[in-house]
């Protein structure tokens, strides 16, 4: 497997280190681990809409990458060593932050793993996370080619440690709360994703737009808020336009979402009673909802922050993605499910 290092770049301010946006705590998996317990493990994970592992072999050293999708695919007592991919893009640890989400970005890669020097698993980057982070730094980079910056009143060093910690606090236990709640929404629902494994297999894709969609919207009216070129008389057409270009979204989205599962999944992985086009039609319905739902939730969240006094880049930015993964994921199980007639076994 080769190292990424295409798509380095110098930029003014200094570069972000890549532990920024690297998760250090991926699903690894030995070589011998059977498909059957690799689905299974995924399952588990489902709320961090994990679909690709890391195989990590007896020295410790990574030796691959295994996607949820080959699992389902493969005999169930088949070892996910002989499925793993070691052709794709691999990421050093010493690389920044921004050359890889570019990296990602420009060759449309949703996956990469981090390594040390010596091939060792440091951790993983998400295709979310690099757009997220991507889209971001662009604002970042705005504000200040603007001049925002040297307008903004920063008063971090006005503050003692307790009124800091007192203005932080009900952000942070408000969206754990909320973090348990989307976890909750999977346990419930576990029964469902017993019954059909597929739809496991297209929650991340359902959450991974939201986020992406509602991370697009928060910043565009974000942006336009602290440029202050907008009057709060506009925030009905702000919400109104936000709208229609949802509803596109959703339509276009709804469309790949059905051919996505009409066309590549597996028909062994349909139930008897159920067909492939039956399924694809709930899940690119539940596709569309999302990005109707989670556009519309970022650009109320800045709007919102506004109204109460608060910095919409610090509300929302926090916020967004925990509502949006607790909406998607409410959206996504009840329409599948009321959809396709699963009944949901409260455990």
């Amino acid at each position: 497997m080769t190292d990424a290092t295409a798509g380095d770049f110098e930029l003014g301010a200094p570069l972000t280190p890549l532990a920024r946006i690297t998760d250090t705590s991926p699903l690894m998996l030995k070589p011998d681990t059977s498909c059957g317990e690799a689905v299974k493990l995924f399952s588990k994970r489902a709320g961090r809409h994990t679909t690709m592992a890391c195989i990590r072999d007896a020295q410790g050293l990574f030796a691959g990458v295994v996607c949820l999708h080959d699992c389902l695919r493969h005999p169930a007592d088949e070892p996910v060593g002989k499925v793993a991919r070691t052709d794709g893009p691999v990421a050093q640890s010493g690389r920044s932050a921004e050359s890889v989400a570019h990296e990602m970005v420009e060759g449309d890669c949703d996956f990469m793993p981090v390594v040390d020097p010596q091939n060792r698993l440091v951790g993983t980057v998400e295709g979310a996370t690099a757009s997220r982070f991507m889209v971001d730094t662009l604002q970042e980079d705005a504000q200040v080619f603007v001049g925002l910056s040297g307008a903004v009143n920063d008063d971090y060093f006005e503050h003692s440690v307790w009124s800091d910690f007192r203005r932080r606090f009900p952000w942070v236990l408000g969206l754990a709360i909320a973090g348990l709640a989307a976890g909750y929404v999977v346990h419930i629902y576990e029964s469902a994703l017993d019954a059909l494994v597929i739809l496991a297999l297209y929650m991340p894709m359902v959450a991974d737009t939201g986020g992406n969609v509602g991370t697009q919207s928060a910043s565009l009216v974000t942006r336009v808020l602290t440029t202050g070129s907008i009057r709060w008389s506009q925030a009905v057409s702000i919400m109104w336009r936000e709208m229609r270009v949802s509803l596109m979204m959703a339509a276009m989205l709804f469309a790949f979402a059905f051919l996505k599962v009409v066309l590549i999944s597996n028909v062994a992985d349909v139930p008897e009673g159920l067909t492939l086009s039956g399924i694809g039609l709930a899940i690119a319905v539940a596709l569309a909802a999302q990005v109707v739902s989670a556009t519309l939730i970022g650009a109320l969240l800045p709007l919102g922050a506004i109204a109460v006094k608060q910095d919409p880049a610090v509300v929302s930015g926090p916020a967004l993605t925990t509502i949006v993964d607790l909406t998607g994921l409410l959206l996504y199980f009840t329409i599948t499910t009321m959809m396709l007639g699963i009944v949901v076994v409260h455990q």
